[in-house]
């Protein structure tokens, strides 16, 4: 779906108890070019990439909940494609970090990517330490894209929203802000600034 040039935000929201089972929503947010993804739904190729119809998509995404269904600790896998404002939804229920990262990992797999994904999340219950991990590297594979398909980057933005039943300390992100009543922290990039290692997505919150 990225590859048909459009302005994108990819949204993580993840809610966190402090035994360290939670939820998890993923959004992949392209409203804002939804005219020309319309327009380029009707296409066969763009950019010499070949243009996937409504059902492809379908059935792509109906193998992610499979995959996820099958991963131990992961539970109420929910998601929805919405054509009409092109927003794709994931959600879902997890027992701890450790199913979830097994979760992501599966995914990234069916998805053919070339780099092998580590873990994205840590949750150290002892030590009270939620962690968003960053160990994957795209900027050669961004590199080795056309220019054409590299302008999908240049307005596109990551947000991530973590959730906690507890109090932060701090945040150890100088981009991310904690909210007013302490029990949440939000970080907004630029996919560029993110993929050029301008910017990281790696945060270790501290919690009370």
């Amino acid at each position: 779906m990225l590859l048909l040039q459009s302005c994108f935000e990819i949204i993580e929201q993840l809610d966190l108890k402090t035994d360290g089972s939670g939820k998890l929503q993923l959004v992949l947010n392209m409203s804002k070019s939804k005219t020309r993804l319309n327009s380029i739904m009707k296409m066969k190729t763009v950019n010499g990439h070949r243009v996937p119809d409504q059902d492809e998509i379908r059935r792509k995404l109906v193998d992610f909940e499979k995959d996820l269904k099958a991963t131990p600790g992961i539970t109420n896998i929910k998601t929805s494609l919405d054509f009409e404002n092109f927003i794709v939804t994931l959600n879902c229920d997890f027992v701890n970090v450790n199913s979830l990262n097994t979760g992501i990992k599966k995914i990234a797999e069916k998805s053919k990517n070339k780099n092998p994904l580590q873990n994205s999340f840590d949750y150290d219950i002892a030590g009270k330490t939620f962690s968003r991990l960053n160990k994957f590297l795209i900027k050669d594979e961004y590199d080795k894209m056309s220019n054409a398909d590299k302008e999908i980057f240049a307005t596109a933005n990551y947000t991530n929203i973590f959730r906690f039943d507890t109090e932060v300390i701090s945040a150890s992100n100088r981009d991310s802000k904690i909210a007013a009543n302490k029990k949440a922290v939000m970080l907004k990039l630029n996919a560029l600034d993110i993929i050029s290692n301008k910017k990281s997505i790696e945060n270790k919150i501290k919690l009370k």
